[in-house]
């Protein structure tokens, strides 16, 4: 009977934190398109008031900053969300492109976002 006891507060104790903190989540919305269409990038599950950098990988290796055009600073809130707009760069080629999440905290994640050919008018 102690074994199990203990066998269970260890599991407890080990466990009971990754259900309590949420695993951090980046959504890109649309999650396809053509360059400077606008996206938004909402994300959760971030630590509390985290500074975050969302850098996209062009082709060459071109990294450039998203949805800092309007803010200086993108931040989580109290309750470690944030949402923020921003456009596909006008020179991004067609094709899955890497875009890496850092937070100030430690929070670190990567995503994609697929660029389409611009349509001709």
């Amino acid at each position: 009977m102690k074994a199990t006891i203990i066998i269970l507060s260890t599991f407890l104790v080990i466990a009971f934190p990754i259900f309590l903190f949420a695993q951090p989540q980046v959504t890109i919305t649309p999650s396809r398109g053509e360059p400077a269409t606008i996206i938004t990038i909402e994300g959760k599950g971030f630590k509390p008031d985290e500074e975050i950098d969302i850098i996209i990988t062009l082709d060459e290796g071109e990294k450039v900053a998203l949805g800092t055009e309007k803010v200086d600073i993108i931040k989580a809130d109290a309750n470690g969300t944030f949402s923020v707009k921003s456009g596909i760069p006008v020179n991004a080629k067609p094709g899955k492109h890497k875009i890496d999440i850092f937070g100030n905290k430690g929070t670190q994640l990567q995503t994609t976002i697929e660029v389409t050919q611009k349509e001709k008018k």
